[in-house]
Formats: C-alpha cells, sequence, structure tokens
C-alpha cells in the first residue's frame, strides 16, 4: 500500500466553483513542421527499413516515418 503524505495537505480553495458547461474544442490546430533529434544512447534495433522503402524510427513521443526519396 502506498503511503500519500499530500493528500493531508491538499486543500480545496475556499471560492471555488466548479465548471457548470464543458470546455469546447479550440478552433486551432498544429501542424508538426520538424523533429529535432534521435535518441540512441540506451535504446537499440529500433530504427527499420519498411516494404515500401522508407525508414521508421521514434523520435520523442513520435514515430517518425521517413521518405528516403524525398529527402535527397
Amino acid at each position: 500500500m502506498a503511503v500519500k503524505p499530500w493528500k493531508g495537505a491538499m486543500k480545496e480553495p475556499s471560492n471555488f466553483k466548479a465548471p457548470t458547461k464543458p470546455h469546447k474544442r479550440p478552433k486551432a490546430d498544429l501542424k508538426l513542421e520538424y523533429v529535432y533529434g534521435y535518441r540512441s544512447k540506451d535504446m537499440k534495433n529500433n530504427v527499420r527499413f519498411l516494404e515500401n522503402g522508407n525508414i521508421a524510427y521514434p523520435a520523442a513521443a513520435l514515430g517518425i516515418v521517413m521518405n528516403i526519396e524525398k529527402n535527397q
């Protein structure tokens, strides 16, 4: 059983008011243009050639598929 000492220290604010309606999704989109870096210090065998000739590998929390012909 885990000990959670912070539970006794946490208090709800005196002026807290729960939201009455759910928040709507923002009217914005993000487009990833580039990922910097590749972690290889403690990872092994994580780069793969795909059947179509592309390369797949992880970077951060992403799975990258690199088109070799397009990057030459």
